[in-house]
This record gives structure tokens, sequence and C-alpha cells, in this order.
């Protein structure tokens, strides 16, 4: 997984802002919002228990299991990842930075990069947001390990977003609280873990 990761970065790290929001948008349409359809593998991994493979509820094979288990933790580690978000400079952007030669292609590509970021937030908070809210009702349902993949994701956003956040759910009040609530239990649970690993490996 870790390899993976930094397979995924550097190919983020090599896209431009276009590229970085045609991604994102595809990865929040067919594999997270294909996880929320009623028929399918990713549908059937998000409701499969912690037991995962070896309930005897899922008429998949093990395999197909793992497949589509590994398709939406890499989706979300992707999603998470730094690289991804529109308006940080990869290699290409250091290129173009380079090859620039008057202030008014550096002010365009300025106002470009300003214009790619505002309908980034926007396609978070109209589309992608409402996604990972159903997705979160629907691995909790299940008690799937995959909604620790999906809490750090829902984090990252409402750190880097909280303002955007809270006016999207401003008409919804509740599903607000609950999400901050959730997001500050899980922080706890998670900090509690890390405590117990650190220590085990102390000792």
């Amino acid at each position: 997984a870790l390899r993976r990761k930094e397979i995924y970065d550097f190919m983020l790290s090599n896209m431009n802002d276009e590229q970085k929001l045609a991604v994102t948008a595809r990865l929040c349409k067919e594999v997270l919002g294909g996880a929320l359809e009623t028929s399918g593998d990713l549908s059937v991994v998000c409701n499969l228990p912690a037991c995962g493979a070896q309930s005897t509820k899922s008429s998949l094979p093990t395999c197909r299991i793992v497949a589509a288990t590994n398709v939406l933790t890499d989706t979300l580690t992707i999603l998470t990842s730094s690289q991804i978000k529109v308006g940080r400079k990869g290699s290409n952007g250091a290129d173009d930075l380079a090859n620039t030669s008057s202030l008014r292609s550096e002010q365009r590509s300025a106002h470009k990069q300003k214009l790619l970021s505002k309908i980034s937030r926007k396609h978070l908070m109209e589309i992608v947001l409402p996604i990972l809210c159903n997705l979160k009702s629907v691995l909790e349902s299940s008690h799937s390990p995959l909604l620790k993949d999906l809490m750090q994701y829902l984090g990252y956003v409402f750190r880097s977003y909280r303002k955007e956040v809270v006016e999207s759910l401003a008409n919804d009040p509740t599903t607000l609280q609950e999400l901050e609530y959730d997001l500050k239990q899980w922080k706890k649970k998670y900090s509690t873990v890390q405590a117990e690993i650190v220590a085990a490996d102390e000792d």
C-alpha cells in the first residue's frame, strides 16, 4: 500500500490542475458514487462487516472482495493526498513558470489557477461532500473497516475547507453537528490507538 501511495503521489505531482480536477471528479463519481449503488462489487464490499472476505453473507469470491476493497482504499488515499490539491505546483507547474516570458502570461496563469481552485471547491462541496456523508452512513451501518479510510478523508476535507463545509451544510445543521461530533470522536479514538501502538513498540 505504501508503494502504491508513492506511485500515486508521483503521478499526481506531474499533473496540471485540469488533470487533477478530472481525476477527482472521476474517482468520486465512478468509485465513491459507485459504492452507493444497489449492486456491484464496490457496493457489496461497503456492506460487509469487519470480517470482510470471511463473511458468509457475500457471494463474491475473496479475490473480488480484496480487489474492490483496494480500489476504495486507494481512491481515498489519492483524494487525501496533498498532491491532488488544485493550485499546488507540481513539476509541470514549475516548468510552465520557468518558461513564462511575460508578466501578462503570469497574470493569466494566476487567474486560471484561481478559477480552477474555485471550481474545485465548488465541486467538492456540491458533489463530493454529499457522497461522503451518504457513504459514511452505509459504512457505519455495516461496521465496515473502510470507515477508517473514509473518516481520514472527511477529516482532511473538514480541516482544509471548514468554512465551505459549514456553509454547504448550513441548511442541514443536524448533519453538520453529527459530522463534527463523529470527526472529534474518531480523532480521539485514532489518537488513543496510535498511543497504544507506540507504547507497545517501546515495551
